[in-house]
């Protein structure tokens, strides 16, 4: 579902990122450098910027549960929705994995942020995770996600 309904998935950096107020909440806009996109649509763009619920001004935070952090610098990969003119990460924290360097291998990792994920049949939360995969080879995923790109076509 992730990749189906995804406008955009990308693999990249973090470059940057600012908060500010829109109407009554605060909104992050990180700015992500592409080293692949994907999808292929983002007509060779060499960046994009995400929206996200929350953030920080001055002393003031508003968080969104298990909502990702964009840090600054670190390597993403991004399942995003295009919504109301901005790019979301799908399902808040189901788009989104870490790219992290493991014994000289990039592996994409997404630790679900301590949400509670709900069995789509059974309508009841999964207690036992060891039955979902929440680790890629990074190149292994980009494959994989091109293979299901190219299904859909």
């Amino acid at each position: 579902m992730l990749t189906v309904e995804s406008n955009s998935i990308i693999y990249g950096k973090v470059k940057s990122a600012y908060s500010k107020w829109e109407d009554k909440n605060i909104y992050t806009y990180s700015t992500i450098e592409i080293f692949t996109d994907v999808r292929g649509n983002l007509n060779r763009k060499k960046e994009t910027v995400v929206k996200q619920l929350g953030g920080t001004i001055g002393d003031l935070s508003e968080e969104v549960n298990g909502s990702p952090k964009l840090k600054q610098d670190s390597e993403v990969f991004l399942f995003l929705v295009n919504w109301k003119n901005n790019y979301w990460i799908h399902s808040i924290v189901l788009g989104y994995y870490e790219v992290v360097e493991k014994n000289g291998e990039k592996i994409a990792v997404n630790n679900f942020n301590n949400v509670q994920i709900i069995d789509p049949i059974k309508k009841k939360p999964i207690h036992d995770f060891y039955g979902i995969r929440t680790n890629y080879e990074l190149n292994s995923l980009i494959s994989d996600v091109k293979r299901i790109i190219e299904k859909e076509n």
